[in-house]
C-alpha cells in the first residue's frame, strides 16, 4: 500500500461507527443476542467478501489488506499484538454462498452500559441520581458518549474504506491482479483437462505442444474476466486454433524429413 489516506471526519466516522445500530453488521450481537448487557455491540463490520459475490476478488484483495493494514495501526509502538487482538475479529472463510468473510473493527476505546446517558454535565443538579432525577449525565465511569474515543484501528478501518470508495478500488493494485491472476490460471487448467478428453487420441505431448501454441490466446482471455472466471467455449475456440497449428507443425515437419523411396524436401 503506496496510498496516501486522508483522514476522516467526524461526522465520516460517526456514519461508520452508527453501524453498531445494524444488528447484521455489528459484533458480537448479532450471534450473541442484541439487547444482553454483557453482549452489547463493540465491533462494526468493515470489510467482507464472498466468493460467488460480483467483484469478489477485488473484495477478497481489500479485505486482506486492510486487515494488515488496521492490525498495524491498533499495534502501532506495541511490540506484542494484544491491542490489534481485540479490536479486530475476523470470521468467516467466504468459499460459498453460505459463508461470507467479515472483518470487523471495535470502534470505540471503551464501553458503556446499555443505559448510560452520558458524563455528567454542570446541567445537572448537585448530587443527582441519574436513575430517580431527570439528568442529562451519569454516573457511570469510563469512556462514554460524547467522550468516548475512537479506536486507532476504527479510524485506519474508516479511511481505507473512504479510499476505495472515492479513490481507487484496490487498496493494493498488485495483490488484486496476482489473486486475479492465480484464480484464472487455475481455472483455466481445469477447463483445459476438460477440453482435452474430447481429443481422446491426442497424446500428453500433443496436449501440452497445443496449450503452448494456444498459450498468448489463451492468457488473452483474462483481460476480460475481473474475477478469474474462464468461458469454456472461449477457452476451446483459443485451444483449437492451438491444435490446429501444433498437428500443423507435425506435418511440415514430416514432409521436411526424408521419406524412404523419395528425394528430402529442403526447406522453402
Amino acid at each position: 500500500m503506496h496510498h496516501r489516506l486522508n483522514t476522516p471526519s467526524d461526522e465520516t466516522l460517526a456514519k461508520y461507527a452508527a453501524r453498531l445500530e445494524d444488528d447484521h453488521r455489528a459484533w458480537p450481537s448479532w450471534c450473541t443476542g442484541r439487547y444482553s448487557r454483557d453482549d452489547l455491540p463493540t465491533h462494526v463490520e468493515m470489510f467482507w467478501w464472498r466468493l460467488d459475490a460480483a467483484g469478489w476478488i477485488g473484495d477478497k484483495s481489500n479485505f486482506e489488506v486492510a486487515r494488515d493494514l488496521i492490525r498495524t495501526a491498533a499495534d502501532e509502538g506495541r511490540e506484542d499484538t494484544e491491542v490489534s487482538d481485540d479490536h479486530v475479529y475476523e470470521c468467516g472463510g467466504g468459499s460459498s454462498a453460505w459463508d461470507v468473510a467479515q472483518l470487523f473493527v471495535q470502534v470505540y476505546e471503551a464501553t458503556c452500559p446499555l443505559d448510560c446517558l452520558g458524563t455528567h454535565t454542570d446541567d445537572c443538579k448537585p448530587d443527582c441520581d441519574p436513575y430517580e432525577d431527570e439528568c442529562y449525565g451519569t454516573e457511570c465511569e469510563g469512556d462514554c458518549h460524547g467522550s468516548r474515543t475512537y479506536t486507532a484501528a476504527f479510524r485506519e478501518a474508516v479511511a481505507l474504506a473512504e479510499y476505495i470508495e472515492h479513490e481507487h478500488p484496490f487498496l493494493d493494485e498488485d495483490d488484486y491482479y496476482e489473486q486475479r491472476r492465480e484464480e484464472f490460471a487455475k481455472n483455466l487448467d481445469e477447463a483445459l483437462e476438460d477440453i482435452a478428453l474430447h481429443y481422446p487420441y491426442d497424446t500428453e505431448a500433443d496436449h501440452q505442444s497445443v496449450v503452448e501454441h494456444a498459450s498468448e490466446r489463451l492468457w488473452g482471455l483474462s483481460d476480460y474476466e475481473p474475477d478469474g472466471y474462464v468461458d469454456w467455449d472461449d477457452a476451446r475456440d483459443a485451444y483449437d486454433h492451438g491444435r490446429a497449428e501444433h498437428f500443423l507443425n507435425l506435418g511440415r515437419e514430416f514432409m521436411r524429413n526424408e521419406i524412404s523411396g523419395q528425394l528430402a524436401l529442403m526447406p522453402a
